[in-house]
């Protein structure tokens, strides 16, 4: 019997870490902030997380619980590290103005003005660290008459009217998820800038605008005129060859056949050539008319034939589905760490290899004490009493301090 071929093994090539050397200081909360402090750690940065001594991040209480672990917090905070600081005591604020001191970027998502009163005006900050690159998260962004009012994802998308075409709940909470990726961006940029020029900036980014962004689809729609609200666009729904249909066991497909050689060859492969006059028809008789067709089949059937006829088509998987995939297998974005729990690896290759995805979830403040230390601060020798979680700055926490030195002394 012939032996197997024999290759030598490799050494393991580290992961690509484009951004080592940069340090970030978070002071964001819930979901854009810590999803872009999550992508640039992914990029080799250095993330140091600010928390609310009590609570933390309110991410860390996310439903579900499982295991009294929330696997949103896994996949946004897993790679940073937390240090629990009260910024409204002066010594948790002095703490931070020390890290700030030696950061490269800061993020933060108070509401316009919240950040000057910690002393940390972004024009104050530039002028004591020109270096220093700030990007201020927000939902309206720094001014307009909107600027200071509450705010969260379902708003921002119902006014950039990016909830119009359906009028009804988007699946996923697409102005946070593209802010976060636009305070990237823009960070990557300013970094860029300021290899060339000396100088830091303030980003202004805001979730409404990046709720504007995407609705590109609807801009260009309204330019041939006002649409209605619950008003289809060629894209939610309004052609017959890209919209979701109903299967014969019930289970949804997903048709996207935009060009015309894919619809000519799902008709004639169908064996019903009489549709392929219908691909940008508009109205509910022509939709009727592939509904009717698709519910002939199963789900698994039409699978089967949209992969045989290389299609731009197939199931619409439960996110569980989704995960099983060969595919997204293959790519290796979701994974699971020793917790059970999903973590999510940066959503690039450089050069075939990805960043690395941090499996660990730190606990709140577990590197408060060596920050301290790092950092020179006086409150430092405290840390032996394990203020850890506490805070450095809660009041209680130095009255119970101070009890204990009493009592060694």
């Amino acid at each position: 019997m012939t032996e197997p071929t024999q290759f030598p093994t490799r050494s393991p090539v580290p992961p690509p870490t484009p951004l080592a050397g940069i340090l970030v200081a978070d002071l964001t909360r819930h979901l854009p902030g810590p999803l872009a402090a999550r992508l640039l750690a992914d990029l080799g940065a250095r993330v140091v997380k600010v928390e609310e001594p009590a609570a933390g991040d309110p991410v860390r209480a996310a439903q579900p619980l499982v295991r009294g672990i929330s696997p949103l917090a896994g996949m946004l905070l897993a790679g940073v590290e937390s240090v629990a600081l009260d910024l409204k005591q002066p010594a948790g604020r002095d703490v931070a103005d020390r890290l700030i001191a030696r950061a490269d970027v800061l993020l933060e998502s108070f509401r316009p003005g919240r950040l000057a009163r910690f002393g940390w005006a972004p024009e104050e900050l530039k002028r004591r660290f020109p270096r220093l690159i700030v990007c201020s998260i927000s939902g309206w962004g720094q001014d307009g008459p909107d600027a200071h009012r509450a705010g969260h994802d379902l708003a921002y998308q119902a006014a950039a009217g990016l909830l119009a075409p359906t009028a009804e709940m988007p699946a996923a909470p697409l102005a946070d998820l593209m802010g976060a990726w636009s305070a990237v961006s823009a960070v990557l940029a300013a970094l860029y800038e300021r290899e060339r020029t000396g100088r830091g900036t303030h980003v202004d980014a805001a979730l409404y605008d990046a709720g504007l962004h995407a609705n590109l689809i609807g801009w260009a729609a309204e330019a041939a005129g006002e649409k209605k609200i619950g008003e289809p666009l060629g894209l939610t729904g309004e052609l017959p060859c890209y919209r979701l249909y109903e299967s014969a066991d019930g289970k949804p497909v997903a048709l996207a056949l935009l060009e015309p050689w894919f619809w000519h060859r799902f008709c004639h492969a169908a064996e019903r050539p009489e549709l392929s006059g219908l691909q940008y028809r508009k109205g509910l008789g022509a939709r009727r008319k592939v509904e009717r067709l698709i519910r002939q089949r199963t789900r698994s059937e039409w699978a089967e034939f949209f992969a045989a006829h290389d299609l731009p088509a197939g199931p619409v998987l439960s996110a569980a589905e989704a995960r099983a995939s060969a595919q997204a297998k293959a790519r290796g974005v979701v994974s699971e760490t020793e917790d059970g729990l999903p973590r999510l690896a940066f959503p690039a290759r450089f050069d075939g290899r990805r960043p690395a995805s941090a499996p660990h979830l730190p606990g709140l403040g577990d590197s408060t004490s060596g920050l301290l230390d790092e950092l020179g601060a006086p409150e430092a020798r405290l840390t032996r009493f394990k203020l850890r979680a506490s805070g450095i700055g809660a009041k209680w926490s130095w009255k119970k301090a101070l009890r204990r030195l009493v009592r060694r002394a």
